[in-house]
């Protein structure tokens, strides 16, 4: 009962508002014509006044929308924390739904948004690495990459954010000429500040470490950044592709750990993490009812069910908030 009086009163809300308009319009016009006295013609037929275009749902300024359909209940998903957030180029966002979204937790393989942002505010995506046997031996298995073969800055990023590769992650961070170790984590922990990340850290550029921590409000901001910058935005997209070392000696077919993906006509791309201690970690991004330039980033950290639990977010977001 008390949803349904919200939603009745969100709806007063906006026709107030369209009445006010309405109001604010006819004073103009009554100004405008004490400035512009109506001349008397023999040819006036149909009468002096001008028609005039009433405010409907179409005209009234999407500064309005979302709405929240209060007749939709809130989602139960798996997560410990969470969030959706309405992003729009210009700054006017939204955060349409949260759970625990400031607690502070580990963010597993998340880590490589910011990975992969620190790398290209210190390398040209054309840039070679040589990969060295540390970042080989590191744990994990994705990605396949070979002690001693080069490979470009972008598909090692493509290699790290498609597959998830922690080879190539360590590989960013340690193989590099321009910077060392040491110094990539600095500037991970740098740009986590100059963001007013208050709650995030960094102590590797992979995620293995469970002091790799955030919050989901936090998360989302990286992943806003990260979506600004064109290459990022590109590999978020990528289902699967084929990258060759420098010397066409290797081959690295590689296929996206987001297995939601083609799956949400919606969804345009997004980030996986998982460690025993993170739990299931995922970042997704969508585009909104097909409203360009308006889309919606979704966080679950510590989920059981990370897919399942993104997918009742993208859902609700749709249903549980007007749009237009």
């Amino acid at each position: 009962m008390n949803m349904i009086k919200k939603y009745f009163l969100q709806i007063l809300v906006v026709l107030l508002l369209i009445a006010i308009a309405w109001g604010l319009y006819l004073i103009g016009k009554v100004d405008d014509n004490k400035n512009n006295p109506i001349q008397a013609s023999i040819h006036q037929t149909q009468g002096d006044a001008t028609p005039v275009k009433l405010p409907t749902a179409d005209n009234v300024d999407t500064i309005f929308f979302p709405v929240r359909n209060w007749v939709v209940p809130e989602p139960e998903i798996s997560a410990k924390s969470a969030i959706v957030f309405n992003f729009k180029p210009n700054n006017s966002n939204n955060i349409l739904f949260k759970k625990n979204a400031e607690q502070v937790l580990p963010i597993a393989s998340l880590t490589k948004l910011m990975t992969a942002i620190i790398a290209l505010e210190n390398y040209n995506p054309e840039d070679v690495i040589k990969v060295s046997k540390d970042s080989v031996d590191i744990n994990g298995n994705n990605g396949g990459l070979i002690n001693g073969e080069e490979l470009k800055v972008r598909d090692l990023l493509y290699i790290m954010l498609v597959e998830s590769s922690n080879d190539a992650a360590m590989a960013l961070a340690e193989d590099g000429t321009k910077i060392d170790f040491d110094t990539f984590i600095y500037l991970m922990n740098k740009k986590a500040g100059e963001m007013n990340l208050e709650n995030t850290q960094f102590i590797e550029p992979i995620g293995l470490n469970s002091l790799n921590q955030s919050t989901a409000g936090e998360m989302a901001i990286i992943a806003e950044h990260a979506i600004k910058i064109p290459l990022i935005l590109e590999i978020l997209k990528t289902s699967q592709t084929t990258i060759f070392s420098i010397d066409k000696r290797f081959i690295h077919n590689i296929t996206n750990t987001n297995k939601l993906l083609g799956k949400i006509p919606q969804l345009i791309g997004g980030k996986t993490g998982f460690t025993d201690e993170a739990g299931g970690c995922m970042v997704t991004i969508s585009n909104i009812s097909n409203i360009s330039d308006n889309y919606l980033i979704t966080v679950v950290l510590a989920s059981s069910q990370r897919e399942d639990d993104t997918s009742k977010l993208i859902d609700w977001a749709q249903k549980a908030w007007i749009w237009q």
